[in-house]
């Protein structure tokens, strides 16, 4: 059982909490809760977090239904007879409605608040159907939120350790760092060869699992015979993502084309005050969008205008920025009255 962050069950548990382990933002919410004055109970959404697993979770889940399911009967069990006042899931992929169904049994005094950071087409078929096991629900995805009325729209969130970056100079003049997947690496190719010439691009793409590598590079040979540095097989930690953000000028953001939610990428650039070269045409709507700060390109033919890499970053108003924060992620999601 993967119990994230808790070593004991002498404590009395106020809040139960299922988040997938997603490069540490599960113990990042837990902590902001616990600053709130509540014991929190953290375990992952999936019984196992490997590549293999988590593909076939998503794409075949009737092959680890069983284990699935008796990973979430024991966490149940353990937890039968707290005093839980929330259950709050973050995109809940392991989770099926026959288990929300016994957890809302098991818990029949608590408020049941589930939150997608991911859209329906990028996630298990069934996860429409967890919906109406929930008091409140919310997704960051505003096309997922207009189709399916049982949701509220909150877009994603920073953390604090974006809006306190080490004061290094600023040797990185494109930033991209993001898990492989998808177009990401045509798309950067393209963003590449439309910037100006002397520009210094930085570029991090994240392989899960080397065997990834092979997967891809089938699909795209054009992998082969590119510069090897560019691809990690080691997640960065937090801290080592914050030191490469407080060392770049731009950050480049290319979303699923499955999506059209701010991801976290965004938001942590809002955090950091730093400029955005994004795919995500939604983020135009935002109420943080400011032209001279964002860019706002096409995938298959970015243009990038020359200004854009002399003007200096506008700074948004605190009151957005706070919206956009963890603190305000919770506000929303899990208020205390």
């Amino acid at each position: 059982m993967r119990a994230l962050g808790m070593t004991t069950t002498s404590a009395k548990f106020d809040v139960l909490l299922f988040c997938g382990d997603f490069f540490g933002y599960a113990e990042e919410i837990k902590r902001r809760i616990e600053a709130r004055g509540l014991c929190v109970a953290l375990f992952d959404d999936r019984p196992a977090t490997d590549s293999l697993n988590k593909a076939t979770l998503r794409l075949a889940p009737w092959l680890v239904r069983v284990s699935t399911e008796n990973y979430f009967k024991d966490i149940i069990e353990l937890m039968r007879g707290q005093p839980i006042r929330d259950v709050l899931v973050v995109k809940a992929e392991g989770l099926s409605p026959n288990i929300l169904r016994r957890m809302r049994k098991a818990f029949p005094g608590a408020r049941f608040s589930l939150y997608f950071w991911d859209s329906y087409r990028n996630m298990p078929a069934d996860s429409w159907e967890k919906v109406q096991f929930f008091d409140r629900a919310w997704s960051f995805d505003p096309k997922d939120v207009e189709q399916d009325t049982r949701l509220a729209y909150r877009p994603l969130f920073f953390v604090e350790a974006f809006t306190k970056l080490p004061d290094v100079d600023r040797d990185i003049d494109v930033l991209f760092l993001g898990t492989m997947h998808g177009d990401r690496f045509r798309v950067l190719q393209r963003i590449s060869r439309a910037l100006p010439i002397g520009i210094h691009v930085a570029k991090f793409l994240y392989f899960p699992a080397f065997w990834l590598f092979a997967v891809h590079a089938a699909r795209n040979p054009s992998l082969l015979w590119a510069d090897k540095c560019d691809f990690i097989y080691k997640a960065k930690s937090r801290s080592e993502v914050v030191a490469l953000v407080a060392r770049s000028r731009i950050v480049v953001d290319i979303e699923r084309p499955v999506q059209c939610g701010y991801t976290m990428r965004t938001l942590e650039t809002l955090g950091a005050e730093r400029k955005l070269i994004t795919t995500n045409a939604e983020v135009v709507n935002s109420d943080f969008f400011v032209p001279g700060n964002i860019a706002i390109i096409d995938r298959n033919s970015p243009r990038i205008p020359a200004e854009f890499f002399t003007t200096v970053y506008q700074p948004v108003p605190p009151k957005i920025l706070y919206r956009y924060s963890l603190e305000g992620w919770l506000d929303e999601v899990l208020p205390t009255s």
